[in-house]
């Protein structure tokens, strides 16, 4: 049951300051997803206690699942219109390999009309000057997480690519204003991810959002969002335009990070070749 219609069913039960931490989210939507349960007490003029009562009795364990349905709840969330895609499995396509290819061409060029230079190279920027960089993904998503953070790696930038809910809010625990968080994510609506960006946020860390083009609280949560583009709707056989153009914007966001100092990072490529031609048998 969503959160606005256990606000209604429950109301009722409610105690007169467990009724004015609500109607002050309800006033102040927006404010949530930056105040944890201590600030929302303060500005409703009541107790922590009570904040934590208020979630249990509308029917969640807790302050932090009615955080995330509250804002998912009240979050604008535009799917851009679709070109017409055919799914070469779900549509049983005879001609599944040609049609693979041509949707991939498609997001290609979609791409590449959405790029923003802009964006990637604050993105580069932000991350170069990190003190730690940690990138967030679930599923497919997280294989792109992997390939940037190789790809980082190997010009000496450390980087920790967690594909694990646990993991991620392990890490996110720990961040500070000096950190940076990339999250891949294309729906930019996925629970586990969400739950860690409202950590990363909390502890003051800067957030680097891959999304797909449209309004998500992933972006809204974001310092600087990259955006691409997918073919494929909700249901599906398996991300294939997606994640061609998360791989797409990965390397493009690579690339700016190589040339905010390319000397020294064609220097830090040598060394990792150096590296792998001594060790290779």
């Amino acid at each position: 049951m969503s959160v606005m219609l256990n606000m209604l069913k429950y109301k009722e039960d409610l105690s007169m300051a467990e009724r004015a931490v609500l109607d002050y989210l309800i006033e102040n939507k927006a404010v949530l997803k930056d105040f944890n349960v201590e600030k929302i007490a303060e500005a409703a003029y009541t107790s922590p206690a009570s904040v934590v009562r208020m979630c249990k009795k509308l029917g969640y364990k807790g302050f932090k699942d009615f955080k995330i349905d509250f804002i998912l709840s009240n979050a604008k969330i535009e799917i851009p219109e679709d070109r017409e895609y055919k799914d070469v499995i779900l549509s049983k396509d005879q001609n599944y390999g040609k049609t693979v290819i041509q949707n991939n061409i498609r997001i290609l060029e979609d791409t590449l009309k959405i790029h923003d230079p802009v964006a990637l190279h604050n993105a580069a920027k932000m991350i170069m000057r990190a003190r730690k960089v940690f990138i967030f993904g679930k599923g497919s998503s997280y294989l792109v997480c992997k390939d940037l953070e190789m790809k980082l790696r190997r010009v000496n930038k450390l980087a920790i690519a967690q594909g694990e809910s646990h993991e991620q809010l392990v890490d996110a625990s720990f961040l500070n204003q000096n950190d940076v968080v990339v999250f891949i994510s294309n729906s930019g609506k996925t629970k586990e991810i969400i739950s860690a960006a409202l950590l990363a946020r909390e502890k003051k860390a800067k957030i680097i959002s891959i999304v797909k083009l449209g309004t998500s609280l992933l972006s809204e949560l974001s310092d600087i969002t990259l955006y691409t583009t997918s073919l494929e709707g909700e249901f599906r056989s398996a991300a294939m335009t997606s994640r061609i153009s998360q791989f797409c914007v990965v390397d493009a966001l690579f690339a700016n990070c190589a040339y905010m100092d390319i000397d020294k990072s064609v220097k830090m490529l040598e060394a990792t070749y150096q590296t792998f031609k001594k060790f290779k048998r």
